[in-house]
């Protein structure tokens, strides 16, 4: 089963395309009837083509130029208005690459003298060409940096929210007194029975504490941390459950990938909160990479009787918290027998 988000982004981007479209018939209108007081002429088609590739073009080179500006960062102005002109100058360029193509594709098919090549260039086409586009792409760099600016603004305050939702869901499922009760309840019997496990376990259950309260502020950590985070954490489950539950962490990444904090923790305790783990029938879970991109936490499905469904919130914060962090959704697939959920690195 895909995720819904993937068609909804796929939806998106069509949409987005067919704006663009719009836009350009709408452009290539507009110039029509300055330049031939008339809108279908001859070169309407080879107009409608080329404004169209340019807003493609200019759309593009926006997202490259302003994706991850942040509002709030030392020295934003200044590094915004170097963006901003090399975006600027960077469009002029390319806007006049492809009118030169253009025109030259057009002289060659004509069938013209070349010497008159560069003479008919610099004609007073090119003139307006370059009054169009100056004043044009002007107007639109403006717009187009005004409405990222505000998109920055409105990203950071979405992230903000989601990180405090993040905190509270994090600090109450790891503060909570069942979880709490569980592990002084098994530490109370380690101490008369295993005194070196049981200081291994305290050891376990402080750096639990003290990587969610170290990491829960922060946008992405190495994964490597993450992982160890994860093993501790289980290593206290498995204490009390022991041949009941089983984790396989399959490492072999690059060892520079950085994940969303406390992502891989929250994939495990979902899956021994929801499903039923016996000696005869283990929970495993396995974590694993799949490319250079995605690390995989998958289960198999036996799954407990509920009184009521799960809210599936810390799936959505989750998915949320990906996409605005990193661009990319989370990925699950639920079959018969298997519980899987892709999350998205930073390699």
């Amino acid at each position: 089963m895909k995720h819904p988000t993937a068609n909804k982004t796929v939806r998106q981007k069509v949409i987005w395309h067919l704006l663009v479209l719009a836009g350009a018939v709408g452009v290539s209108a507009l110039f029509s009837l300055i330049l031939f007081q008339k809108i279908i002429h001859s070169g309407l088609l080879n107009m409608l083509v080329l404004t169209f590739l340019q807003l493609e073009l200019f759309l593009w080179l926006g997202y490259l130029f302003f994706y991850g500006v942040k509002p709030d960062a030392p020295g934003v102005i200044k590094t915004t208005l170097i963006r901003f002109i090399l975006f600027y100058l960077t469009v002029l360029a390319v806007a006049f690459m492809l009118y030169v193509s253009l025109y030259t594709y057009h002289f060659i098919r004509s069938g013209s003298d070349f010497s008159q090549y560069l003479p008919s260039l610099f004609s007073a086409d090119l003139k307006f060409f370059f009054n169009a586009v100056i004043i044009g792409f002007g107007l639109g760099a403006l717009f187009f940096f005004y409405s990222q600016w505000t998109d920055a603004l409105k990203s950071m305050q979405k992230l903000r929210e989601e990180k405090l939702i993040f905190q509270y869901e994090t600090l109450k499922s790891q503060v909570n007194p069942h979880f709490l009760f569980n592990s002084l309840n098994t530490l109370s019997s380690l101490v008369r029975k295993d005194v070196d496990l049981s200081e291994e376990f305290i050891l376990k259950l402080s750096s639990v504490y003290r990587y969610v309260l170290e990491n829960q502020d922060k946008d992405l950590v190495p994964l490597k941390d993450e992982l160890a985070f994860v093993n501790d954490f289980f290593a206290l489950q498995k204490v009390r459950d022991q041949e009941k539950i089983e984790l396989q962490v399959e490492s072999n990444g690059q060892g520079s990938e950085m994940i969303v904090p406390v992502s891989l923790q929250m994939l495990v305790e979902n899956a021994l909160k929801h499903n039923v783990a016996s000696r005869k029938e283990p929970l495993r879970i396995t974590i694993h990479y799949e490319g250079l991109d995605k690390i995989v936490v998958r289960n198999n499905l036996q799954e407990k009787e509920q009184l009521g469904t799960s809210s599936g919130i810390g799936l959505k914060n989750l998915d949320e918290r990906c996409r605005l962090i990193l661009d990319r959704e989370i990925e699950i697939v639920k079959t018969q027998d298997e519980f899987v959920v892709k999350l998205p690195l930073n390699p």
